[in-house]
């Protein structure tokens, strides 16, 4: 059941943003799922786990997107780390801190998908680099909240916590 939900979750991180959150946009600035479940992931798991996860998702989601493979595997796989670093030093069960958490995480991720971009070849300006991290940051920083609270509580207790081989 647990790899079930993972999978359920990490398609409804894809479809989402383009689905639902294209009509609460804010200036066309929509949330990151797919980070933030990166990011709870990886503050749940080990290193080397969430290492995994993030360079799978973020795969799976440069084939989703089409363009500039290795972009998003990249980042997610440098949020994953930096998740899991910072989980490691602060307290989980503190939703303000957590909330602080992703904001950066957040905002660390959006500034290496614009350097990337800006290497391919997309001509961005600082102002939309600037709205684009502060804007995706603050989106993912309100959802947690509403979030992090029952996924914390799955990962703790529920049906993503995860118990060894000889437990089931």
């Amino acid at each position: 059941m647990r790899y079930v939900l993972i999978a359920v979750m990490f398609f409804l991180s894809l479809i989402l943003p383009g689905t639902l959150f294209h009509f609460w946009s804010w200036s066309g600035i929509k949330p990151d799922l797919l980070m933030l479940l990166t990011m709870y992931i990886a503050m749940h798991h080990r290193l080397r786990s969430g290492l995994i996860w993030g360079l799978v998702a973020g795969f799976l989601e440069d084939l989703y997107l089409g363009r500039y493979i290795g972009m998003y595997t990249l980042t997610l796989v440098v949020v994953a780390f930096l998740s899991y670093w910072l989980a490691e030093r602060w307290y989980r069960e503190n939703f303000l801190l957590t909330t602080f958490l992703v904001f950066i995480v957040t905002s660390v991720g959006q500034l290496l998908v614009a350097f990337l971009s800006l290497g391919a070849g997309l001509h961005w300006t600082l102002g939309d680099i600037g709205r684009l991290v502060i804007g995706v940051s603050l989106y993912n920083a309100i959802l947690v909240p509403l979030t992090y609270p029952l996924i914390h509580q799955s990962f703790v207790r529920g049906w993503l916590r995860y118990r060894p081989r000889y437990e089931r």
